[in-house]
């Protein structure tokens, strides 16, 4: 049997669709390869902006400042408390809710499916949500502002359910018949079989937490409390204004060759750095659990 050639004019097509996928490719990864290179640069080369793709004489000096300080630390280490109980606590609870949701025999949940897609289009808006967390839940200059509120979210709710509907449903009734309860059958038969949604989801949760810096700014007064990503911003935010950071001053030594912008440059790659390494641990699953989520959904 003869191989199937594409013809003219899909091979035009399949160039266009390299092409831009190229394209797209080179804008997402320059400027995360030019923010590292910049960070881990030779002060000199990096001060007379000779560098401009990979990094020009290795110089680990801006990133050892950057996590030498102890403010930077402070902030890291909010960061990772809100990241670890956001998504432990975020996929459990939307595991919680989307179970039920996935089984039939659940009466009810078209209604509460409609709920639950309701509150994707419509929600209180800013201000009433801003007074019910302070003033009513007493929630201001408290790390649970930051988790409570973004607890679960509808899009992952259907996301799991369309997951678990995927499961056979002979796995539960054997289960059902050889009298294990629904917790049981939830905890060890359901959950080793969604590693991938899992993963999804964790992953989902964990770049929301660590990204997150407007419920911040809106809930944490205390800077003792806030996340690396609202110094982050305030870094970008001033470095684009031309002023130069108090505290990115306070971690210039005198004499010493880094200038404050590389250090900036460090501050932004200390924060990404994290959620690269993460995410090849996670990659396997990805795929899998999106693209049942996605043909079920």
């Amino acid at each position: 049997m003869r191989g199937y050639h594409k013809s003219f004019g899909e091979r035009i097509f399949d160039g266009i669709v390299y092409l831009f996928a190229a394209l797209v490719m080179i804008v997402t990864l320059y400027p995360l390869i030019y923010t590292v290179s910049m960070s881990i640069s030779d002060p000199v080369a990096a001060s007379r902006g000779e560098v401009f793709f990979l990094p020009k004489g290795i110089d680990f000096g801006a990133v050892k400042t950057v996590l030498g300080d102890k403010t930077v630390l402070r902030y890291y280490y909010n960061t990772v408390w809100y990241t670890v109980v956001g998504t432990v606590l975020g996929v459990v609870v939307t595991c919680l809710g989307a179970y039920p949701l996935s089984r039939k025999e659940f009466t009810h949940r078209g209604i509460f499916m409609k709920l639950f897609t309701f509150t994707m289009f419509f929600n209180g808006g800013l201000i009433p949500t801003y007074i019910v967390i302070t003033n009513y839940l007493h929630l201001y200059n408290s790390r649970w502002a930051i988790i409570l509120p973004s607890l679960t979210a509808a899009w992952y709710i259907i996301v799991a359910r369309s997951f678990f509907e995927s499961l056979p449903d002979e796995i539960v009734e054997s289960a059902r018949i050889d009298g294990a309860s629904e917790y049981r059958i939830f905890v060890q038969l359901i959950l080793p079989l969604s590693k991938p949604i899992l993963a999804v989801l964790a992953l989902y949760f964990a770049v929301d937490y660590w990204n997150s810096y407007f419920p911040a700014l809106l809930y944490l007064g205390k800077q003792k409390l806030q996340p690396l990503a609202v110094y982050v911003r305030s870094v970008v935010i001033q470095s684009a204004l031309g002023d130069l950071n108090a505290a990115v001053q306070t971690m210039l030594n005198p004499g010493s060759l880094l200038t404050a912008l590389q250090i900036k440059y460090a501050v932004v790659t200390v924060s990404i750095v994290p959620m690269l390494l993460i995410y090849p641990f996670l990659s396997r699953n990805l795929e899998k659990g999106l693209l049942v989520g996605a043909v079920k959904g």
